[in-house]
């Protein structure tokens, strides 16, 4: 498989767990904070924006992050396209500001950042060879 397939399959696992993340979150966490009154600061409210900013960060780089430099590029358009989405509610049918989402989009940025560097590091453009195979592929 080449690092590329296997770049897309770890976005494709980790977009995969933050989806089942922010689904858990959105319909099990949420009713249970509102019915056990819990003051969570608002995660409850925005968990969707918290885990779906991740789910469509690494949704869009199976598609287009065939590069390290593009795929944090992507990631920071995705990022700056929820931001604006949420800034643009309030001029759109039943649509609401709120700040803790555009705060929860931040964080969730944050959270998937990490996770690219991680992909990139343990899977880079080139595999790694041997030295024997360097030298081989030198006489030929």
């Amino acid at each position: 498989m080449s690092p590329l397939a296997r770049r897309r399959l770890a976005f494709l696992l980790l977009g995969g767990l933050a989806f089942l993340l922010t689904e858990f979150g959105r319909f099990v966490y949420r009713p249970w904070a509102y019915a056990h009154e819990i003051r969570d600061y608002g995660l409850a409210d925005s968990v969707g924006n918290l885990g779906g900013i991740v789910v469509q960060i690494f949704a869009v780089l199976i598609v287009a992050g065939q590069t390290r430099r593009r795929s944090f590029v992507w990631s920071g358009v995705v990022a700056l396209g929820y931001v604006l989405y949420e800034f643009l509610q309030p001029y759109l049918p039943r649509g609401t500001f709120d700040w803790k989402d555009v705060l929860a989009t931040a964080i969730g940025w944050a959270i998937a950042m990490p996770l690219l560097v991680l992909v990139w590091r343990l899977l880079p453009d080139r595999e790694p060879t041997s030295g024997a195979q360097e030298i081989g592929e030198r006489s030929t």
